[in-house]
């Protein structure tokens, strides 16, 4: 509380002067946009059975443990956004408080992360459901089929405007949430051999201390996807309050969330045959469960992870399209997608590019390297691009408040939480690196490459004498008193 102590007072509205649709979402859909790009069912039902295998019966601790390490980076976050209220998020931040290029690096990076992120949720959750339907009810619903409605979903929803996204994404949270929460409750209830335990909370001696350890730098990308509210600071009401309440509340929640839900899975299945019968395996390990305590109630599962797949891709889109016209309004990109829809506020041109983007990835990537290993595959760049972001996000915290905000400066706050920060995604990335195989190994070369052409893209830039964007990218919003035609 003592770090939004400066915060605006909650009844004291403002709104950004903006192109866009000022001031057209409260706490609430911010809020919602952060939990469902964190994506609660994706995160919990595609990932904690790989986290199993490397924790045991303990990965609860290492999701309590990933929690601490997210609260770490989402504080230093929060420093920038009670100031720097923009759309171009990350891009903005960095621009600010370093240097522009860097900023513009920043959201180079960011752009192998949310601009991707919806099509390769669609081709992960579209295979997961076509096995699942074929092979427990003999339907075949082709992949590609799921993942083209999602795209035409998403694509609507954000056109019409950010105050209908805001709508879909507090029910999907609400719905994804709701299920998993009585998944979870229901395996207290009908306990597995073992029954009723609180041994989740101890070390699992199969996997040991570096186990746990392990299992928490592969629970913290689970919880990526709060810093997703920082884009819509123009459409927030009072952003400088409104989007560090978000950060922090989303991660409160999917902390809570994760550690109850692990716990009751864990309970549910039975502690005494969990490390050999439940770690490593997929979606089916849950599905196996909820046919056993539910009976057809295992399509809940399957509903919540599709509610979950377009909730992410809407989320997902909500930031970038924002990112993609923050920077083409400052002269970063192409002007053109700086062009706002005069009814409904939207940016449409950005909404036509990141369309694009999420068809492309969706059926190219899936079609020629498979869904599943478009997801994994993508799952490794997206993280190295993050470590970039936060890093960099982290290392601005610190140059902002020794200059510019000097008066506002505290050790804790502003060296110690972003310094932990720093240090916790770089283990991160260390971990990240080992192991790979196949294709995975192109992953890092990838990232690498991609950031020696946003290089480029700089250096023809100053060559050329189009750098007048360097003065306009560290630029916040004004913000203003919400007018009568703004509630209407």
């Amino acid at each position: 509380m003592s770090a939004a102590k400066d915060l605006p007072a909650a009844d004291s509205v403002s709104v950004a002067q903006t192109e866009l649709a000022g001031g057209a979402m409260g706490l609430g859909a911010v809020l919602a946009q952060a939990l469902t790009h964190i994506a609660p069912a994706m995160g919990f039902l595609t990932g904690a059975t790989f986290i199993a295998s490397q924790a045991g019966y303990s990965l609860s601790i290492s999701y309590g443990l990933a929690f601490v390490v997210c609260m770490t980076i989402g504080l230093s976050l929060i420093q920038l956004t009670k100031h720097l209220p923009s759309a171009g998020g990350y891009f903005t931040y960095v621009s600010h408080t370093l240097h522009a290029r860097l900023g513009f690096l920043t959201a180079w990076l960011y752009f192998l992360y949310d601009p991707t992120g919806a099509a390769i949720n669609f081709a992960i959750v579209g295979i997961i459901v076509q096995e699942t339907l074929q092979q427990r009810l003999h339907f075949l619903l082709p992949w590609w089929v799921i993942a083209l409605v999602g795209i035409i979903f998403v694509s609507t929803i954000i056109y019409r405007g950010v105050k209908v996204s805001g709508r879909v994404l507090i029910a999907a949270a609400a719905i994804e949430i709701a299920v998993l929460v009585a998944f979870a409750i229901t395996g207290f209830v009908e306990p597995g051999p073992g029954g009723f335990s609180f041994q989740t909370f101890t070390i699992d001696p199969k996997f040991g201390v570096p186990g746990v350890a392990l299992g928490v730098v592969f629970a913290i990308f689970a919880f990526t996807g709060f810093e997703s509210v920082a884009p819509l600071a123009e459409e927030s009401r009072n952003p400088r309050r409104n989007l560090p309440l978000a950060v922090i509340l989303s991660l409160i929640i999917m902390g809570v969330f994760y550690i109850f839900a692990t716990w009751g899975l864990a309970v549910g299945w039975g502690l005494d045959t969990f490390d050999k019968t439940f770690a490593g395996k997929d979606v089916n390990a849950f599905l196996n469960l909820a046919q056993r305590v539910w009976g057809w109630g295992w399509l809940a599962l399957v509903f919540a992870l599709l509610n979950s797949a377009f909730a992410v891709g809407l989320a997902c889109s909500n930031a970038s399209t924002r990112v993609f016209f923050s920077m083409g309004r400052a002269g970063a990109l192409p002007s053109w997608l700086g062009k706002v829809h005069p009814k409904f506020k939207t940016p449409t041109n950005a909404i036509l590019l990141q369309t694009t983007i999420t068809v492309l990835f969706t059926f190219i990537g899936g079609f020629l390297i498979g869904p599943s290993e478009l997801f994994f595959w993508f799952g490794i760049v997206i993280t190295l691009g993050l470590i970039g972001v936060y890093g960099l996000g982290s290392l601005g915290v610190i140059r902002f408040y020794l200059t510019e905000k000097r008066a506002e400066f505290n050790w804790f706050w502003h060296i110690a939480i972003p310094v932990l920060s720093i240090a916790a995604i770089g283990l991160v990335c260390y971990y990240s690196l080992q192991g790979l195989s196949g294709l995975l190994v192109t992953a890092p070369w990838i990232v690498l490459g991609w950031l020696v052409v946003g290089g480029i893209l700089l250096l023809i830039a100053r060559l050329t004498g189009n750098e007048g964007w360097l003065l306009r990218a560290g630029e916040v919003a004004y913000e203003r008193q919400v007018k009568p035609e703004d509630v209407a």
